[in-house]
């Protein structure tokens, strides 16, 4: 059995959702109704984009949107430190807004130091990711075109 690196929230608070991280993109409470006739000058939000609108990310240097919204960097507070860093409740918010399957939320929490950077894909999300409890959790998302 692994050793416990302190991410073993991770999986759990997934799995059970959480609240208060805003409304899933496409769900019910995300339709607007637009009069008819009416276009929206707006560019769509990648899906990345609308997760780290729905969790309160937009403009944190540790959420940060990259390569005109198709990607994503979330960076934890480390283990051990006073760095700054998001909480795990803002990464779960993000991966559970991304519906990251249950099997690769517990591959990252079961990820240590000693595994380097680890991958996985699910539908058009890639995400690779890293942990060492002296810098933290990093996950880097990529939304495929």
């Amino acid at each position: 059995m692994a050793p416990v690196t302190g991410w073993a929230l991770l999986g759990p608070i997934i799995i059970a959702g959480l609240s208060g991280c805003g409304s899933l993109p496409g769900s019910a409470a995300d339709q607007t109704p637009t009069p008819a006739g009416a276009t929206s000058s707006a560019p769509a939000e990648t899906h990345l984009q609308q997760a780290a609108r729905s969790c309160g990310l937009n403009g944190s240097s540790y959420g940060a949107i990259g390569d005109d919204g198709y990607s994503i960097t979330l960076q934890s507070k480390p283990k051990k430190g006073s760095r700054g860093g998001l909480s795990l409740t803002e990464i779960d918010c993000v991966l559970d807004v991304v519906k990251v399957p249950n099997a690769i939320a517990s591959q990252m929490d079961g990820t240590r130091a000693l595994d380097g950077t680890q991958d996985a894909t699910w539908d058009k999300i890639s995400a690779t990711w890293t942990y060492h409890p002296d810098n933290g959790f990093r996950i880097i998302l990529t939304e495929l075109k």
